[in-house]
């Protein structure tokens, strides 16, 4: 089909939620690496499989229209596929994406317009750092490069909050001045895995991840990092010796400060700890829980149930005049911050279980008028869906960040319910990612 470091010139007729574009040759597949739709360019077959080739761009004869120069300078790191288009073109795309997702399900339902709400830049409210040592022999901190392990080190990330890196730089320093080792994978020695900062209306949070049960000079080290950066309210270590590439172990302790974050959504108040999910853009979240309030049409007389509840957010934000409010939740300590964010809110209806949201037929009891899911990227399992369709909520509100994934759960439930329409929202700028909310009512 093709050979490597063959040139051929081409026409990108579309691109991927990896980045690449997309191409034809003589009627097979070549994925172009930092292609964009509407370039005229020759590229270079660079890897050749049975159904598809990978090709780079050899010469760039005339750019697309949609390209834009990067505001990023690192390449590698694996995070922004989407760094080199414009943002009207990013949103265009990722209505695309859900669009074939659906279509690829055998799901057939409309994808209005991309809604967008905020800075395509600098809106991440959380960022988490792997560290590793430097050319020069330094304690430096980075992202993963793409489909490895290897950290890029970057000064500054142009889609988090500006502080993070500053104060991630910090860490580093003192780290080398105290003898704070990295980890190191390869041998499981070491000690500081990761750097982990969230942001809220109260400060910023920091967590480290180590592997021990403490930092050498560990007094010393955290007073010399919160001297620095006045901002920062609460800082905890997250223990974690276990060969994984799961960030967070099970353990956090509490060293300074604040033990939970809060932010403002929707005009309500969240207390958020280290452990617990929230939203990584705020601004584009409210427009998606404005929404997702929107298409519930809540009147006050409805039981809802929110599962993958987390500290709360969405079914409070979406439910607000609900006359009973019940969450799921997994994560212990998100679920006391649900606890606690009902009290300060004044959901004095609300209730909150820990449990996988498997467990919602023993907690629930009567009819449900309304069911929310936002769950993680790998969706619904068949144990959950099955207690959805047996629990026959009037109304289902499903919240995604992976098209695919939603696609296949659609797929299941639509035999059981109707939906209108999906609403993709763009929460993570420049990156492949995209969140979409459906509504779907009982036939």
């Amino acid at each position: 089909m093709f050979t490597k470091n063959n040139l051929y010139n081409v026409n990108i007729t579309d691109m991927n939620d990896s980045g690449n574009g997309v191409c034809k040759i003589n009627g097979a597949v070549v994925f172009v690496i930092g292609g964009v739709c509407g370039d005229v360019c020759r590229i270079k077959i660079i890897k050749v499989a049975k159904k598809y080739a990978v090709a780079a761009i050899d010469t760039l004869i005339t750019p697309s229209p949609y390209r834009i120069d990067p505001v990023c300078k690192y390449k590698r790191c694996g995070g922004c596929a989407f760094q080199n288009i414009s943002p009207e073109y990013e949103n265009e795309l990722k209505k695309n994406i859900v669009s074939a997702a659906f279509l690829r399900a055998g799901v057939s339902l409309p994808v209005g317009e991309v809604t967008f709400s905020g800075d395509f830049y600098n809106y991440r409210n959380k960022a988490q750092f792997p560290v590793g040592y430097d050319k020069s022999g330094k304690l430096n901190f980075g992202y993963y490069a793409e489909k490895s392990h290897d950290v890029i080190f970057c000064e500054s990330c142009s889609i988090t909050k500006p502080a993070f890196a500053e104060i991630a730089k910090t860490v580093c320093q003192k780290a080398d001045k105290y003898g704070v080792s990295a980890y190191s994978e390869e041998s499981g020695g070491g000690i500081l895995r990761h750097i982990c900062i969230r942001s809220g209306i109260s400060g910023v949070m920091l967590t480290l991840v180590i592997n021990a049960g403490a930092l050498p000079k560990q007094n010393e080290f955290i007073k010399d990092v919160v001297s620095a950066h006045r901002e920062i309210t609460g800082v905890f270590l997250n223990i974690n010796k276990e060969n994984t590439n799961v960030i967070y172990g099970d353990k956090f302790i509490n060293v300074y400060g604040d033990n939970t974050l809060t932010d403002e959504l929707c005009g309500l108040r969240f207390e958020i700890a280290p452990a617990s999910f929230y939203q990584v853009n705020h601004d584009c979240c409210e427009a998606l829980y404005n929404k997702a309030a929107s298409l519930l049409d809540i009147k006050g007389t409805e039981t809802v149930v929110d599962l993958y509840c987390g500290v709360g957010t969405v079914g409070m934000c979406a439910a607000k005049n609900a006359k009973k409010l019940i969450g799921i939740e997994i994560i212990p300590e998100a679920v006391e911050n649900a606890k606690r964010n009902a009290k300060i809110n004044g959901f004095d209806n609300a209730e909150f279980y820990c449990g996988d949201s498997s467990i919602v037929k023993s907690v629930v009891n009567g009819k449900v008028d309304a069911l929310i899911v936002d769950p993680p990227r790998k969706g619904l399992s068949d144990d959950v869906i099955k207690s959805i369709i047996d629990i026959k909520p009037e109304k289902l509100l499903y919240i995604s960040c992976d098209p695919n994934t939603l696609a296949r759960d659609l797929q299941k439930l639509l035999t059981n319910y109707t939906a209108d329409c999906a609403y993709p929202f763009n929460m993570f700028p420049r990156t492949g990612h995209v969140e979409t909310v459906v509504l779907m009512t009982k036939k």
